[in-house]
């Protein structure tokens, strides 16, 4: 039993002092190589149990942009050591910054499946210059991050796959959270990605991303396909975000002051309203083009033209009122639909934290026209809209109905403005009508 015990113990001795110098040489080559590629650490520290490498206060610079984490640690696999192997079990880095960026207090945790010493030495390579990946093989990961930005706060976390072309992302997760709301009540954006590949080019000092994704759904508002794709200049942000089935938007971001100009085609406008928690009054294929002001990531004020051909207003059935006090001609089944066809809807719209003002609306279907304005408070989600629906038909053209909607956006009340101008309308048309 002795000679058992003393050989396990001399064993162990071995196999601790084999670790131990595989952490040291480990230590040095890692130094080393930080130093060629011009990333300065202040301290690199080693640690047996649990076997790890900690770098503090590292800095390296990317283009003209430096990038500082008081903390990298680099969990290592003690089995894969022993073998004269690196496998890293994880990769934690702790409070970061990047310069001239108001995202700061970034904080990631990667779990690669396998990750060589080969592998380390190509990121090392890559990441100050931003050049492609030059991997042995994809690499998959685990990871989460955490980053802040004045008065906000992200969150992602689910798997990537580094390659050298780019990453993919399956089943990713987060949110953006705002100390304030971003519109309306909306104080958190929610993301869920079924599947993501993310590329990056450098053409002279502009900066392309493009992300290509599958099943994305915002707050629960789903975009089944599309891709993203972003142009990163000195003072602005290009950007031109593509829907298969669902449209497009082109944008630009400018900062000092915070603006988005936008321009969207043929997008399925219920979809970006339910996104804000906005009531859908309309649905359809629109067109929409305008800019935001944005203040401390509050969307102060906008303004935006709107136009949307073959859609619904809804919850409003305009052609059963006109065919209460009219003897028109319709198709009978059209009387029990909740919601109005039309052909064309034109309309400006104004807002700002409170209201959302539609002026200069107008509204075309084969039976009547529509011109008004009206207004949506945004925390009651009321609607006041006053409008003049005049006929299409030319017996009937000099036809006007004052109409008042009021009340829940979702089920609005109604009332003729003015029942004795109508009294009057509809009598004078009897004796047009008589007289011939």
């Amino acid at each position: 039993m002795k000679k058992k015990a003393l050989w396990l113990i001399a064993l162990l001795c071995v196999g601790l002092c084999f670790l131990f110098w595989q952490k040291s040489r480990l230590t040095a080559q890692i130094s080393e190589r930080l130093a060629q590629q011009h990333i300065q650490v202040a301290k690199v520290e080693s640690q047996l149990f649990p076997t790890q490498l900690s770098l503090h206060n590292v800095k390296f610079q990317q283009k003209a942009r430096w990038f500082f984490f008081e903390k990298i640690v680099l969990e290592l696999n003690p089995t894969a050591l022993l073998g004269g192997d690196l496998k890293l079990n994880e990769i934690q880095l702790h409070n970061g910054n990047i310069g001239n960026s108001q995202w700061q207090r970034l904080n990631f945790s990667l779990k690669p499946t396998a990750l060589s010493w080969q592998d380390i030495a190509h990121l090392l390579n890559a990441l100050p210059q931003n050049a492609p990946l030059n991997l042995q093989k994809p690499v998959q990961m685990a990871f989460s991050a955490q980053a802040t930005r004045v008065a906000s706060q992200i969150q992602l976390q689910g798997n990537v796959q580094l390659s050298h072309n780019g990453l993919v992302f399956e089943q990713l997760t987060g949110q953006w959270q705002f100390e304030r709301p971003l519109y309306g009540d909306v104080k958190t954006m929610a993301l869920q990605l079924k599947q993501g590949h993310l590329r990056n080019e450098m053409e002279g000092e502009t900066n392309h991303y493009q992300l290509d994704f599958t099943d994305l759904s915002i707050n629960q508002v789903p975009f089944s396909q599309g891709k993203i794709l972003l142009e990163f200049q000195p003072h602005f942000i290009n950007g031109k975000l593509t829907l298969a089935a669902q449209g497009n938007v082109d944008f630009q971001f400018y900062q000092q002051p915070d603006r988005v100009q936008f321009s969207a085609q043929n997008i399925a406008i219920e979809q970006w309203l339910a996104l804000f928690k906005l009531p859908v009054l309309a649905t359809g294929q629109a067109q929409l083009k305008g800019e935001v002001a944005l203040v401390d990531q509050q969307i102060e004020q906008g303004q935006a033209s709107l136009q949307i051909a073959n859609g619904k207003v809804k919850n409003v059935n305009l052609l059963a009122i006109v065919a209460q006090r009219l003897p028109i001609n319709y198709d009978a089944e059209q009387l029990q639909n909740m919601d109005s066809p039309f052909e064309q809807l034109n309309a400006q719209l104004i807002w700002d934290q409170q209201k959302m003002q539609w002026q200069n609306l107008q509204l075309r279907d084969p039976y009547f026209q529509l011109v008004g304005e009206g207004s949506v408070e945004q925390a009651s989600q009321q609607c006041d809209f006053l409008v003049n629906l005049n006929l299409r038909e030319k017996k009937y053209q000099n036809f006007r109905l004052p109409l008042h909607f009021f009340g829940d956006c979702y089920s609005p009340q109604y009332k003729i403005e003015s029942t004795q101008g109508l009294k009057k309308q509809l009598k004078d048309l009897f004796k047009q009508r008589f007289s011939r």
